[in-house]
């Protein structure tokens, strides 16, 4: 749901009542707004679409509520109870606290009480994706404001700068302006220095005398050779002219390495840098440090569903109804077979698969596996990196979350050929760890350096049986050229 959206409710005196809300609004507080202006107590009364009555701590944007919904006020089955909220506070290193508080009390005085060495200016709290930050904001939210009447929340506390709070992570960066052909012949230009230009110019002297011998003597030849064949004439001319040829000048023709090569060089550069922590190409990398890209605020009209987007759902629902329709019906041996050829395909075309284990202080711990191999090898392998080897943990991927079996295999649990699974126990990386983390974006680039090795060898196989099967295919055309074949003939066997 887009921002500055609007809804509509019916009160029991039959007034129409207009609500203005954002994604994060709650149902009470719509609610609270219409018995405001109408002269309703809210603890009398629901919010209901069609035949379905909504939950007052929810927020509008899990509610699947349209634009312009139309909402009804109907009398409450049973009375609304106010009580005390067990509220948990997970922090940035993974640590928890608990506490109870009532609706009123707003979300700085829970940090006071709960983190009273926060700075109220950088503490970021998040719940259900939306994010209080600021002094200002944190004073004027309550819980009853969150939707948290009664029950149990959690709220995620982070440490930010102000500054850095309007700026989205993890967005590509802009494309650069193409350069005009005129400003790319400067930079060519540039390149060459006098130095250069005179090394040039005394090649093309020391070149050119040798040129000009070589067409008086392919003249020569061309009189005296007469017996010769075309195809050894042809194989003479390109061996000399190959040898001779006297190099271009021209500014197309520049004596740089091809960009896409200078390219691929720097990224084996980068590469080349990173150092192992020990076996199975071990790294660690802070994932908090990746670099954030700012990017415009998109404007509310991007939200709003057009004429061309129904259609296109629309389409994409008929395509779908009609390959579920469409689809044969398979037994359970058939779909057994059915997985196990796409196992197959998996272990076929990925040798290795890249694991990473996010701990909950946002430093993740890279390793290499093969597919074959279970999911033992994982908890050992993290096991080498905790203070405490010792202590019993779960590791486990979502979204929903899946605790992984340790004697499943990596390819049975969807693990190939890379992924992200998570940490769960009292232990976390040594500090020796994390003081040699590595640069994510070099990391990065060796996990898709590894994915990529076995389809460049894949792509490499292809062609070699492109070519063997054109040798064969000419092979056989000269057979038949030899054996002089009719083309009626048709050796059928009966």
């Amino acid at each position: 749901m887009a921002t500055n959206k609007t809804v509509i409710v019916l009160a029991p005196n039959g007034r129409r009542q207009n609500v203005k809300v954002t994604p994060n609004t709650t149902i009470l507080q719509v609610l609270e707004e219409v018995c405001k202006k109408q002269g309703y107590n809210s603890d009398d009364y629901d919010l209901k679409h069609y035949n379905r009555v909504l939950d007052p701590n929810a927020i509008l944007r899990f509610t699947g509520l349209p634009n312009n919904a139309q909402l009804e006020m109907v009398p409450c089955t049973k009375a609304r109870s106010k009580s005390n909220i067990v509220i948990g506070i997970q922090l940035e290193n993974g640590q928890r606290l608990m506490g109870e508080y009532t609706p009123e009390v707003t979300l700085a005085e829970v940090v006071q009480k709960m983190c009273p060495d926060q700075n109220l200016e950088r503490t970021v709290l998040t719940y259900m994706h939306r994010e209080v930050h600021g002094t200002e904001a944190l004073e004027n939210t309550t819980l009853k404001s969150l939707g948290l009447i009664n029950g149990k929340a959690m709220l995620r506390l982070m440490d930010r700068d102000p500054q850095q709070m309007n700026i989205q992570k993890h967005v590509s960066q802009p494309l650069k302006p193409r350069e005009s052909p005129n400003t790319s012949n400067e930079n060519d230009d540039k390149k060459f220095s006098n130095k250069d230009l005179n090394k040039i110019d005394s090649v093309i002297k020391k070149i050119k005398p040798n040129f000009e011998k070589l067409q008086d003597s392919s003249q020569a030849t061309e009189t005296e050779e007469e017996g010769m064949t075309q195809k050894d004439k042809e194989k003479d001319i390109l061996t000399t002219e190959n040898d001779y040829a006297m190099p271009s000048t021209s500014k197309n023709n520049s004596y740089t390495k091809p960009q896409t090569q200078s390219l691929v060089e720097n990224e084996l550069m980068d590469i080349s840098d990173i150092k192992f922590l020990g076996e199975r190409n071990a790294l660690v990398f802070n994932q908090a440090a990746i670099e954030v890209l700012s990017k415009d605020e998109l404007p509310n009209d991007f939200y709003d569903l057009t004429v061309n987007d129904a259609k296109v759902l629309l389409r994409d629902a008929k395509r779908r109804r009609e390959e579920l329709e469409d689809a044969p019906l398979l037994t359970t041996v058939q779909r057994q077979l059915n997985h196990e050829k796409q196992t197959l395909s998996q272990l076929n075309k990925y040798q290795h698969t890249v694991i990473r284990i996010q701990f909950p202080d946002q430093f993740v711990l890279q390793g290499v596996f093969r597919p074959l191999e279970k999911v033992q090898t994982i908890k050992d392998f993290v096991k080498n990196y905790l203070i405490d080897s010792d202590s019993d943990f779960e590791i486990f991927t979502t979204p929903p979350k899946h605790i992984l079996s340790p004697d499943a295999y990596l390819v049975d649990e969807n693990l190939v050929p890379s992924t992200i699974v998570y940490y769960s126990g009292p232990s976390a990386l040594r500090s020796d760890i994390k003081e040699r983390a590595a640069n994510p974006e070099q990391v990065g680039r060796l996990a898709t350096r590894i994915r990529m090795s076995r389809v460049n060898q894949e792509n490499e196989i292809d062609e070699t049986v492109k070519n063997s099967d054109t040798l064969n295919s000419k092979s056989n055309e000269t057979l038949n050229k030899n054996n002089k074949i009719p083309k009626w003939f048709n050796p059928t066997s009966k």
